[in-house]
């Protein structure tokens, strides 16, 4: 644009020579006779001067401001001034085109944000749904603002190079992988064996399969053999509390279902979680199983030695249950026995041996 401003100043120029003043025509100069009487160097014999002047009617011709005080005067500046106002309305509108086209596509993912939400709000009030239902479904799409642009992040990743995939999946991902015991023993094989760069490979597979959940509050979620993440939010399971970055259900990768763990959970907020099926995984250890020589044979030690854990704790919680059911039965003999032989000086009240009789009653029936 600055470029035929110039030009364009040059040309506004030229007219002054090809009309000359010796002519007798009226040009656009004798305009500023009557505004310099008392000035020493005039406009038309500084070269600086007119070349200002110049500039300043073909910036505000490009412009459309106009201000009228320099104009055409003669046939030769008419059209000189008319092929001006051509140039310099198309160059004008080409300007302002790409200026608004960046303005436009600086802030997209609002853009598509704000454009789902009116379409939640048309479906909201067409469909007649309860003020209740409207704030949770506008505080859930509200807080999942930022998983979407987290899924248009994935897409971008899925089209590098491997080399720089690894990298990015391992710098986004190596936090959580270091809280699985047996994927962080083979990230740490991965930077010392002669075979480092196959296991890299390999995790990084495991990182890309990772699929992403959403949950708003109070929903129960969770599928058996199914390692989670949390990225986001609050979680309650089996009585503990989980926060961001914690990593459950380790275990996705036993095939007894009778040895897993429980594996509902309560979302306390909006969450945000990556999980992997047990299904994936295993997949992708047969596919990396030669390349990765041990592999297969490290996530079966690890199976092997968490299901012996498994094994125990449900043996020593069966066996717990028998002793209390034992020390229960034993109790209820004894309280039996002392209601079957009562004593002269028993002073229970009628309560306690109203408890009694019911303790008698359970034991016969047993």
């Amino acid at each position: 644009l600055l470029l035929i401003t110039h030009w364009l100043a040059n040309l506004w120029a030229l007219t002054l020579v090809l009309v000359d003043e010796s002519d007798g025509v009226p040009r656009w100069i004798d305009s500023f006779a009557d505004l310099e009487k008392n000035v020493s160097v005039k406009t038309k014999d500084s070269a600086w001067k007119l070349y200002v002047v110049c500039l300043y009617f073909t910036s505000y011709t490009i412009t459309s401001v106009g201000y009228g005080d320099i104009g055409p005067q003669n046939t030769v500046e008419t059209i000189v001034c008319t092929i001006m106002i051509i140039v310099s309305g198309v160059s004008w509108a080409v300007v302002l085109g790409e200026v608004s086209g960046i303005v436009a596509n600086m802030d997209s993912d609002e853009k598509k944000f704000r454009g789902i939400m009116d379409e939640l709000n048309y479906m909201m009030s067409d469909r007649v749904i309860p003020p209740d239902m409207r704030r949770r479904l506008r505080n859930f799409f509200l807080s999942n603002k930022l998983a979407q642009r987290r899924a248009r992040h994935m897409r971008i990743i899925e089209t590098m190079s491997p080399g720089l995939q690894g990298e990015v999946v391992m710098e986004l991902n190596r936090v959580w992988i270091s809280k699985v015991s047996f994927l962080n023993s083979i990230l740490q094989e991965a930077e010392d064996a002669f075979y480092g760069s196959y296991f890299y490979s390999f995790v990084v597979d495991v990182s890309m399969k990772m699929e992403t959940a959403c949950h708003a509050q109070s929903e129960v979620f969770g599928q058996p053999q199914a390692m989670y993440i949390l990225s986001r939010g609050l979680v309650s399971r089996n009585a503990k509390l989980h926060s961001a970055g914690a990593v459950w259900s380790i275990d996705f990768v036993l095939s007894d279902l009778s040895l897993l763990e429980p594996s509902d959970c309560l979302a306390l907020t909006y969450i945000e979680a990556m999980f992997l099926k047990r299904a994936f995984f295993v997949e992708l250890v047969e596919q990396h199983k030669v390349a990765c020589p041990g592999l297969k044979r490290k996530v079966r030690r690890f199976c092997c030695w968490l299901a012996l854990q498994r094994a125990l704790l449900r043996e020593a919680r069966r066996r717990r249950r028998k002793l209390e059911r034992k020390a229960q039965k034993e109790e209820e003999k004894r309280l039996l026995l002392d209601a079957r032989s009562p004593s002269p000086s028993d002073t229970r009240s009628e309560e306690s041996r109203e408890s009694v009789a019911h303790a008698a009653l359970r034991y016969d029936q047993s």
